[in-house]
């Protein structure tokens, strides 16, 4: 296992530009606290859906608005799975097609747009498959409910093997990163290399107190002081400072007011299941998250050979803080885990 604390600085950014990063990823993790707790006390699971009209269009027009600045994918996909159409975007590396595939994983309510600060780095050397995930905000589109999180890995590796995808470098942030963990243990004939990025609830539990804070800061009902407070307690910026007019937040708050989710919450790995992931795994941890601590990077070194990273200064928008630097130290180790 190889564990190091990042003391290289990253690149400044504004106040603003922190903010609104902060505001972004911390309003997903606002979304899986809530989702989280609602699970504790819900009966059997649904099938998500839109809760109006306008509300989908809302969301769809700042999903393209982010999209349109990003590199125009190769070719796009719908991929019939058993439990729904999964919408899948590739970006082919035509330079080295022999490379194994990147698949991206995105957290709680955003979709394949959440990766637009990464995308050219990522596919500088390898194709990229960007998921929007069944049963949650995007152009996928649910049909069977996904009662358990063999479902969820039901639905990952139908999509991979419709895409001709034997292992792929399986990517996941936050939600996804839960997720991408759970594909991992249960199908690892799948995974060539796991990089979990800032992941939720597979290395570690959130403390009450933050899915507390994360859920009043969505509470449409709730004065908007309320809520801002709340948003400010779990991302460390003054109340003042959390509001965003960004179209890559626009879109996650549609998708938080009106798409009703219905998923399973994405199970803890055991010590056991840590100890028998047999991939290559990366781990980045941010030094400033409200979601992750210590114990995460604790049980994150029962994997065994996994490199555990804390990055300085970042927070739990780690993937959009540290664009560069992270393309680079994710290209070298899946060049190097070919």
């Amino acid at each position: 296992m190889n564990q190091e604390k990042d003391q290289v600085a990253t690149k400044p950014k504004s106040r603003r530009g922190r903010g609104i990063l902060r505001v972004i990823f911390i309003g997903l993790f606002a979304l899986f606290a809530l989702y989280t707790l609602s699970n504790l006390f819900s009966s059997d699971p649904s099938v998500g859906y839109f809760r109006s009209v306008e509300g989908r269009r809302e969301y769809l027009e700042a999903y393209d608005e982010v999209m349109a600045t990003m590199p125009p994918p190769s070719s796009i996909h719908d991929i019939n799975t058993s439990w729904g159409t999964v919408r899948v975007y590739e970006w082919a590396n035509a330079n080295d097609s022999d490379a194994t595939p990147v698949v991206l994983l995105p957290g709680r309510s955003s979709g394949v747009p959440m990766w637009q600060a990464n995308l050219t780095g990522f596919s500088q050397e390898h194709t990229v498959y960007a998921l929007d995930a069944l049963g949650d905000a995007g152009k996928s589109l649910q049909t069977v409910p996904l009662d358990s999180n063999e479902d969820v890995g039901g639905w990952i590796t139908e999509t991979l093997d419709a895409l001709g995808i034997e292992r792929a470098h399986i990517v996941g942030h936050s939600f996804g990163g839960g997720n991408a963990a759970n594909f991992a243990q249960r199908h690892p004939e799948q995974v060539q290399t796991l990089t979990l990025l800032e992941p939720a609830f597979a290395l570690n539990y959130p403390s009450f107190s933050v899915l507390f804070w994360g859920t009043v800061a969505i509470l449409e009902f709730l004065p908007e002081s309320w809520r801002n407070y709340g948003l400010a307690q779990i991302s460390g910026e003054a109340p003042s400072d959390v509001g965003s007019d960004d179209p890559l937040a626009r879109m996650i708050s549609a998708g938080s007011a009106y798409y009703s989710a219905s998923l399973p919450t994405p199970e803890t790995l055991t010590t056991e299941e840590l100890s028998n992931l047999p991939m290559p795994v990366y781990v980045a941890l941010a030094e400033n998250s409200p979601l992750t601590d210590e114990t995460d990077a604790k049980n994150a070194e029962l994997i065994p050979g996994a490199t555990v990273k804390i990055w300085a200064n970042t927070t739990h928008s780690l993937p959009m803080e540290v664009a560069d630097e992270l393309a680079s130290e994710l290209t070298r180790f899946w060049n190097e885990n070919e």
